[in-house]
C-alpha cells in the first residue's frame, strides 16, 4: 500500500468534514480539504445555472426537487451524489467538466498549465462530429508516447497526415 501512496504523490490528510485520516493529491504544493471542494462545486452549479440564466424555480422541478432543497446543494448545504450530478449535467446540458473542474483541476493535469490545455482540447473535441473524432483519435493511436521525443513525433505524424488528406 504505501508503493501505492508513493507512487500517486498522496499525502495523509485529517480533514475535519471526515473522521478518519485520508489520503489526497496535492495540487500547486496545497490540498483542497471536503469543505473547500463542496464549496467550490456550490459555486460551478451557480455558474452554470446562471450561464444559462435558468432560475431556481424552473430548475428544481426538472430535477424532482423543490427550489428550496436545490438551494442547498448552491449553499454548500447539501453534497451531491453522482447521480444528481449527472443529473443536473443532463437537466443543465452541462458536462462533468463544467462542474468538476474548478473544484479539482488536478484531476485533468498534474499542473495548472497541463489541466487547463486538456481541459480546453475537450471542450474543443466535444465540437467535433464522430467522423473528426475518429481521424483525431487515429493520428493520436499513431503517436509513440513512450519516446522522449513524442512531440517531435507528433508534429510529424501531423505533417504527414496533412501532406496526405491534401493529396487526396
Amino acid at each position: 500500500m504505501k508503493q501505492w501512496i508513493n507512487e500517486l504523490g498522496l499525502q495523509q490528510v485529517d480533514d475535519p468534514g471526515i473522521d478518519k485520516p485520508v489520503y489526497r493529491k496535492p495540487f500547486d504544493g496545497r490540498i483542497a480539504l471536503s469543505a473547500e471542494l463542496e464549496n467550490l462545486i456550490s459555486i460551478s452549479l451557480r455558474e452554470a445555472r446562471d450561464k444559462r440564466k435558468l432560475p431556481r424555480s424552473k430548475l428544481a422541478p426538472l430535477l424532482g426537487i423543490t427550489k428550496q432543497v436545490y438551494g442547498r446543494y448552491e449553499n454548500g448545504v447539501s453534497r451531491l451524489t453522482v447521480s444528481r450530478l449527472i443529473h443536473l449535467c443532463e437537466v443543465l446540458d452541462a458536462t462533468p467538466e463544467e462542474i468538476i473542474a474548478p473544484a479539482a483541476p488536478y484531476l485533468w493535469g498534474e499542473t495548472e498549465t497541463k489541466a487547463v490545455l486538456l481541459l480546453a482540447t475537450i471542450v474543443k473535441l466535444r465540437t467535433f462530429d464522430e467522423e473528426i473524432l475518429q481521424d483525431i483519435f487515429s493520428l493520436l493511436s499513431r503517436i509513440d508516447e513512450t519516446g522522449s521525443d513524442s512531440g517531435d513525433r507528433a508534429m510529424k505524424v501531423a505533417s504527414t497526415s496533412a501532406t496526405a488528406d491534401d493529396c487526396e
